[in-house]
Order: C-alpha cells, then structure tokens, then sequence
C-alpha cells in the first residue's frame, strides 16, 4: 500500500469518529450524534494530564508534608537544646559572679599591700627582688564577665559546640578558682613579709641624729683611738659630732625609749630600743625631753646636745648597737 493511502486511511479514521444512537422509549425517533476519534484522543489526553499533575501535586504535599514534619522536630530538638544552654549559663554566669568577687578580694588585698610599700623598699633592689611577685599579683582586674559576651555570640541553639565550648569555659573556671587560693595566699606571705620589711626599716637607724643644719662635724671616730682623759688606747663605741650648745638631738629610727637620764660618764643621756635589735644611744646632752615608756618616731626631737659628763666641749656622743655589739654608726647615717 502506497503512503498516500495509508495517510488517508489514519485521518478518516481519526476524524470520522463513532456513531452515538439513542432511542427514547415514548417516540420512535432516534438520535444520532457522531464523535470523531479526534475528541475521544483529546479527552484521553486531558485525563492523562490530569492524572499526572494530580500524581506531581500528591507526592509535593508528601514531601512537603515530611519537611514540614522534619522541621517541627528539629525546632523542638533546638527549643530543648536552648533550654539545656540557657540553664548551663545561668550555672555559668554565677560561677563567674563568685569569681569576680574572688578576684575582687585580691584586688583589694593588692592595693592594700601597695600602699603599705615603703619608699626604702621601692629603692631596694635586693630586698625588692624578693617579693617580685607583687607586680604579677596586682595585675588582676574585675572581669566583666557575662552570657551575652561568651564566644561573641548568642545563637548557641544552631551552634554544635555550644556545650563543647560552655564546657571548656566551667573547666577554666574551676582552674582558676582552684588557684586563687594559692594567690591568696601567696598575697597573705606578701603582705606578712611587706609589713615585716617596713617594721624593719623603721627600726632601722638611717639619719643623721642631729637637726644642726650641717654645721655639725664628727671630732671623734668609731673605734680604737687615744682617751682625751687617760691618753691611752681605748676603744670608742661611738662617734662625737661637735656640734652647738642646745641643738635638738633626733632619733634616728622608731623605737622606745628604754632609758632617759644621767648616766656615769655619758651626762645625760637618752637610749632607744628600735626592736630587731637595734639600739641607740645619745649623750652629754644638756636636756632630755622625752621619758622611759614613750614612743617615738624617726626625727622625734628626744633631747638637745650639751657638754655634761665626761666632756671637753659641746657635743654628741652617738652610738649604735646591734643586739648589743657597738656599730660604726656611719654605716646607718644616710642608709
């Protein structure tokens, strides 16, 4: 068979359709209505695109229906996860409360022993050497420490590590809390030591023990030399320092005074025990103007020198001991 002719059958069988009769029981005439294969093709072809749309719109609202449920699970599991963060923050900021108010302790305790630093001790070196710590321990600050501020962030329910990280911040914590009271009492050594420093500065002789606007000057060594009396070898315990009638005799250092009145061979005489043992003497004065008992303070006026005792001329006779053993005075003048 030719192409033509089988064009020509396809088409007449597709446009010239079946033949629908119908008869109504009260007449006997018929109706006859004829549908071409062309319309049954297209509403065949309509229905299979329905079908598959209403296929393509069914499995969207399965999958959507699914994410829809995948999500709301998620946002609980984030609700929850939130809930958990929130309370190890709540733990976390007190933790970081108490520690502030630890550190504050140090802080305050700090100051404190700045500023009971003397300046003797600021100049020496050696001494200062000992307690370096100090610096260390006067840089801690009052931490400004809150939730808001941890890790720069605070969207913790959609980050993993959000415990990981809470986590590492409570053992920090707990470290440091466990060192401060080390520090506290590294602080208490310091302080101890501090005090115990300036004590001994104070008991300390370190001036020139007479108020003579440097017309003073030493007539007489420490040491062995010749008895202006007996013109023989003797030992001087002390140093003179030729100085005006009347000019006010000082203590050298804090102390009390453990004797005040005459003394053979020494005139009047003034002795101050500093503590440490340490002691001063100062003699041939012409007036005492303190008494036994009383304490007094480095440049405390204690007496005015004089010419009383065993004396050729106005002067002061100064001495030192250490634990009873004379020192060459000069060794604490200017110290």
């Amino acid at each position: 068979m030719s192409l033509r002719r089988r064009l020509k059958k396809i088409l007449k069988y597709t446009f010239e359709g079946q033949t629908l009769t119908i008869t109504p029981h009260s007449s006997e005439s018929q109706l006859t209505i004829k549908i071409p294969r062309f319309f049954m093709f297209l509403i065949l072809l309509v229905l299979i695109v329905y079908l598959l749309y209403a296929t393509f719109m069914f499995r969207d609202y399965i999958q959507k229906y699914v994410a829809s449920v995948e999500v709301i699970d998620y946002l609980e599991s984030v609700k929850i996860e939130n809930e958990l963060l929130r309370t190890e923050l709540v733990s976390l900021y007190r933790e970081t409360e108490e520690l502030r108010d630890d550190i504050i302790v140090l802080q305050r305790q700090g100051q404190r022993i700045q500023s009971i630093i003397s300046e003797e001790l600021l100049e020496d070196e050696e001494q200062f050497a000992h307690i370096s710590t100090l610096e260390k321990l006067l840089s801690y600050k009052s931490y400004d420490i809150n939730p808001g501020g941890l890790g720069g962030s605070t969207d913790f329910g959609l980050k993993h590590d959000a415990f990981g990280l809470i986590q590492g911040m409570h053992q920090d914590l707990k470290r440091l809390r466990e060192a401060i009271p080390a520090q506290q009492q590294d602080m208490e050594h310091l302080e101890e030591n501090v005090r115990e420093y300036n004590a001994i500065m104070a008991a300390t002789p370190s001036i020139w023990p007479l108020l003579d606007k440097g017309t003073g000057y030493i007539s007489s060594s420490f040491g062995f030399r010749r008895d202006p009396f007996s013109g023989q070898q003797a030992f001087h315990e002390g140093i003179d320092i030729g100085v005006w009638y009347g000019t006010p005799v000082v203590a050298t250092a804090e102390g009390t005074i453990s004797f005040a009145g005459w003394r053979t061979g020494y005139g009047y005489t003034v002795m101050i025990d500093h503590g440490y043992g340490f002691e001063t003497l100062y003699a041939h004065n012409s007036e005492i103007v303190v008494r036994e008992g009383d304490r007094v303070k480095r440049g405390d006026v204690v007496a005015y020198s004089g010419n009383t005792g065993r004396s050729t001329a106005p002067h002061l006779h100064y001495e030192v001991r250490v634990n009873g053993i004379p020192h060459n005075p000069l060794k604490y003048i200017n110290n």
